[in-house]
C-alpha cells in the first residue's frame, strides 16, 4: 500500500481504487469529516488519480467544499450517456468521466472533470434563492428540464461557470452565451460568494 501526501493533500491507493483523505492535519487538528472515494474498476495508471487530486485541488483552494461523492473514470462514453462527462446526484453522487484515453492533463479533460464537479457543489450548496438570481443574471427561464436544450437550463450555465472560474489557463466557452470575462466573474461570485481563482 502506498501513502503520498503532496501539497497538503492526502491521497491512499491500493491496487486500483484511492480514497480521498481530505486535508491533511497535524497534532491537535481535527480530522477531516469529508471523504472523496475513487472507485473504478479500469483504474488504470496514476494519471487519473493525479487529474483529479488537480481539480479537487482547484475547489480547495477556491474554498468551495465538494460532497462526498464517487467518481470514475472510463474509456469509452457508456457510463456517461454518450458524453465526456456525467454527474449523478444521489448519496453519495458519483461522477463519471469518459472516452478520455491519452494525457488526462488535456485541457478537455480538465474542463470535462472542473464541470461535473461543479454539479455536485452546485447540487450540495445553491439554495432556490440563488438559482433564481442566477437564472435572471443570466437570462434563463429554467434550472433544469428536458423542455429545454442543454444551453438554456441554468444547472450547466451554473456548472460552466465554475469550471471557468476554477480554470489554471485561459477557457473560452462557447456552449453558452454571456462568456465575457466580468459577466463570467459575476456569476461566479453570485454562486460561490468568491472571486474567482484567476
Amino acid at each position: 500500500m502506498l501513502v503520498t501526501r503532496i501539497l497538503g493533500v492526502g491521497l491512499l491507493m491500493s491496487g486500483l481504487s484511492a480514497v480521498w483523505l481530505g486535508p491533511v492535519t497535524t497534532a491537535g487538528e481535527a480530522p477531516s469529516t469529508r471523504d472523496i472515494t475513487f472507485d473504478q474498476a479500469d483504474f488504470r495508471d496514476e494519471a487519473d488519480v493525479a487529474l483529479a487530486r488537480w481539480a479537487f485541488e482547484r475547489f480547495e483552494q477556491a474554498g468551495l467544499e465538494l460532497p462526498v461523492l464517487s467518481l470514475s473514470f472510463h474509456d469509452d462514453r457508456a457510463a456517461c450517456e454518450g458524453n465526456f462527462g456525467y454527474y449523478h446526484s444521489g448519496a453519495p453522487a458519483t461522477v463519471d468521466i469518459c472516452g478520455f484515453n491519452w494525457d488526462r492533463f488535456l485541457f478537455t479533460p480538465k474542463k470535462t472533470l472542473l464541470h461535473e464537479l461543479g454539479h455536485a457543489w452546485i447540487y450540495q450548496t445553491t439554495d432556490s434563492v440563488t438559482r433564481n438570481r442566477f437564472l435572471e443574471l443570466r437570462g434563463l427561464d429554467t434550472w433544469q428540464g428536458n423542455s429545454v436544450s442543454w444551453e438554456e437550463q441554468g444547472t450547466e450555465h451554473a456548472a460552466e461557470v465554475i469550471a471557468w472560474g476554477l480554470m489554471d489557463e485561459e477557457l473560452f466557452l462557447t456552449s453558452i452565451g454571456g462568456t465575457k470575462a466580468p459577466q463570467l466573474a459575476e456569476a461566479f461570485a453570485l454562486l460561490t460568494g468568491r472571486e474567482p481563482l484567476r
